[in-house]
């Protein structure tokens, strides 16, 4: 953000309004517009470990008003088409966690998906929860030679941690804040449904799913930035004020 506002030559806090616009933008046209995902997908779950304000050793020290230490990402990523269905940004590497994921997994696709993930037994409960019976999930320990793997999400983790500096490991960009932390990963998920080309398809994740058939760029997000953007008002009088007019002198 810093480097941002000194190549702008804008204020920091300028950059911080914008990033917290540009997440508010892509969280909501994502919420709206990947829905109603056709076809029997092979989905693949995992999380990716981030931490906000300091690691937990030292997270006593952060204001009690905000979250600080460990966040887990997690993610829901069709192995077909690549998309990134859902993810949910958690404190706990749990079971209400994974049924968060999973609930809001299942409200976009129109049949029950063939899950895999890894040996984490909170998917096996949230799976449970949300699709009962239903439920096909595959699960493996890493390293098992088997006909399901998670080698799709575990390359996406990678993606993440390589396009989205404040997930690296060992770094001083980490985010400072929840709220900025989620900004940062709505922007990316965004941009990679919609606008980033994979290297394999040919053509943008929402391209090969059917969610549209344009290829978005990052002007295309910054109209979603103003679509959400009040626009300022024309300064007027203040409240409370009586409104004179000028003298006019007569000649």
């Amino acid at each position: 953000m810093r480097s941002t506002s000194r190549v702008c030559d804008v204020s920091i806090n300028t950059v911080a309004r914008y990033l917290d616009l540009a997440g508010k933008a892509c969280w909501l046209y994502h919420d709206v517009h990947v829905r109603g995902i056709k076809g029997k997908r092979d989905v693949q779950c995992d999380e990716v470990w981030s931490y906000v304000y300091a690691k937990d050793r030292v997270a006593d020290w952060a204001d009690p008003w905000d979250v600080a230490g460990s966040i887990w990402t997690f993610t829901a990523l069709d192995a077909a088409s690549k998309l990134l269905i859902s993810y949910m940004l958690r404190q706990r590497r749990d079971a209400r966690s994974a049924t968060v994921l999973m609930e809001d997994m299942a409200s976009r696709l129109n049949k029950t998906p063939r899950l895999t993930a890894d040996s984490l037994g909170a998917y096996r409960i949230a799976a449970a929860n949300v699709w009962g019976s239903k439920a096909k999930l595959s699960q493996l320990r890493k390293g098992e030679d088997t006909d399901h793997n998670t080698a799709y999400v575990e390359r996406h983790n990678l993606t993440i941690r390589m396009a989205n500096r404040r997930f690296t490991r060992k770094t001083n960009a980490f985010s400072k804040t929840m709220a900025r932390h989620e900004a940062a990963m709505h922007l990316f998920a965004l941009h990679y449904n919609f606008c980033r080309i994979h290297q394999t398809l040919r053509v943008t994740p929402a391209m090969e799913a059917g969610l549209t058939d344009t290829l978005y760029d990052m002007g295309w997000i910054v109209h979603l930035i103003e679509s959400i953007t009040v626009p300022p008002k024309k300064p007027g009088p203040k409240l409370g004020t009586r409104y004179r007019p000028r003298s006019v002198r007569i000649q």
